[in-house]
């Protein structure tokens, strides 16, 4: 009996890809505990990925704030366009002070002008450009933050789905524990032994063990959760998640997969360099030196004068002897002298373009960070990918063979208990380690979405 509950204890093991097989009590263990949980999963929110990354972009306010910004902006730039409101004056001219008559001196009249001021060169123009400008870095921010948000909200929602699938591990392990904690205990009873008191202590501690690691892992999974629920709903209590998965494809959880996968048997420079121009962060950059250049324009226009048109019409009553006199008109035209401002706008000038200068020198440094970027996450998912192959195909099995060595050891009356144990343990530990490394490689496969974010591919998320 105990070699067939250490086979079976064991075969769970052997092939990691086909359904696990228990025995008949572990299936009604497992029954029962489905029913149990039952009326928790009803009310439980399951949350896919692409459901997460959906509904935190949908419910996220900077988004929200970034479209009205940019609605008010390219407002502004409509109305920057108009010339300046024109000035009426309404005066009364050489009115005699001693005897305050207006029909004493032939000089009183009422004035009335309009005066229109045109602004220097093409300032008005560029000015509406400016704020155009303005206006299309909008987008290309909420692009950035729809990437980030896709990135951040995949890393916490793979985190609470490696804890999640470690809980697993450990419970399936815990389960195949307490039976053989229950057999180990069956043949002291009958055995009496000082041995075999010391085996139901080992397999007693081990289950004690197995409960702490699993309280560890619901608290790091409840830290998770917790932190996801930010980007959907603060509202939402962790304990009523429930990921939508039962086995994770990692190699394919985000729909421009096959644009990592060219990018990463990307050879030529040139190409990556293209693609990487294409980024959010770089198309910015580049909106934000059309916009400094616009800014050194509009400087330059003060160097070029300032007209304005003044009309004016005078209106005189008749004189004392009731003789008609002539209403007078006038016309002004003024313009500005930038003669002793030409400091004040040469540094201007300077200014915008030195800032035009350093946004050139700053989409370089964009481009060679995400390149940087680049580089550094294809390395890992390479080395990280050398890693799942080596425990699958090498380490994982070795530990089972080790785990069948130790049990006919043990069965045989030729090894010890503790040991059998500890191999049991390695495997599991070596089978968390993978599931580890697999999520690392998906989160570093979500960093790199992101630095190959490009506008088709916000669109389609």
């Amino acid at each position: 009996m105990v070699n067939n509950l250490f086979l079976a204890f064991l075969r769970p093991f052997q092939d990691a890809e086909r359904p696990h097989v228990f025995t008949k009590t572990f299936n009604r263990s497992v029954c029962v505990l489905a029913l149990s949980m039952t009326s928790f999963v009803v009310d439980a929110e399951t949350l896919s990925l692409q459901t997460v990354i959906s509904k935190a972009v949908s419910q996220d306010e900077w988004l929200t704030a970034n479209q009205a910004k940019e609605a008010s902006i390219r407002s502004l730039s409509g109305g920057m366009t108009a010339l300046p409101d024109p000035k009426i004056s309404l005066g009364l001219s050489n009115l005699p002070t001693d005897t305050g008559d207006f029909h004493q001196e032939a000089m009183t009249q009422v004035n009335l002008s309009v005066s229109q001021v045109f602004p220097a060169g093409d300032t008005l123009s560029l000015i509406g450009e400016k704020y155009a400008a303005q206006g299309d870095q909008m987008p290309l921010l909420r692009e950035n933050r729809q990437a980030i948000i896709t990135m951040t909200v995949s890393d916490l929602w793979l985190t609470a789905y490696k804890f999640e699938q470690s809980i697993a591990l450990v419970q399936h392990n815990k389960r195949l524990f307490e039976q053989l904690n229950e057999e180990v205990e069956g043949r002291y009873r009958s055995a009496y032994g000082q041995e075999k008191q010391q085996d139901l202590v080992r397999a007693t501690l081990a289950i004690h063990n197995l409960d702490l690691r699993l309280t560890k892992l619901n608290q790091a999974k409840q830290n998770a959760l917790t932190k996801l629920t930010q980007y959907l709903d603060p509202s939402l209590v962790p304990e009523s998640i429930q990921l939508a998965t039962d086995k994770l494809p990692l190699a394919s959880l985000w729909a421009n997969s096959h644009l990592v996968v060219q990018s990463l048997n990307a050879s030529s420079l040139d190409q990556l360099a293209a693609r990487l121009s294409q980024h959010p962060l770089v198309r910015l950059v580049d909106v934000q030196s059309s916009t400094a250049k616009i800014e050194k324009s509009i400087a330059e226009q003060k160097y070029k004068p300032e007209w304005g048109v003044t009309l004016g019409y005078g209106y005189r009553s008749d004189d004392l002897n009731g003789k008609a006199r002539s209403d007078l008109a006038s016309v002004a035209v003024s313009v500005s002298m930038p003669i002793f401002s030409t400091r004040r706008q040469d540094a201007q000038v300077k200014a915008a373009s030195l800032e035009v200068a350093s946004l050139v020198s700053e989409k370089a440094l964009v481009l060679n960070d995400l390149l940087a970027k680049y580089r550094s996450l294809t390395s890992d998912i390479r080395l990280l990918d050398q890693q799942i192959s080596l425990y699958q195909h090498q380490l994982i099995p070795s530990y089972q063979a080790s785990a069948q060595s130790m049990l006919h050891a043990y069965t045989n009356n030729d090894g010890r208990f503790s040991e059998v144990l500890q191999a049991r343990i390695d495997t599991l530990n070596a089978h968390v380690e993978r599931l580890n490394i697999e999520v690392e490689r998906a989160k570093r496969l979500s960093q790199l979405a992101y630095v190959l974010t490009t506008k088709e591919e916000v669109i389609a998320k």
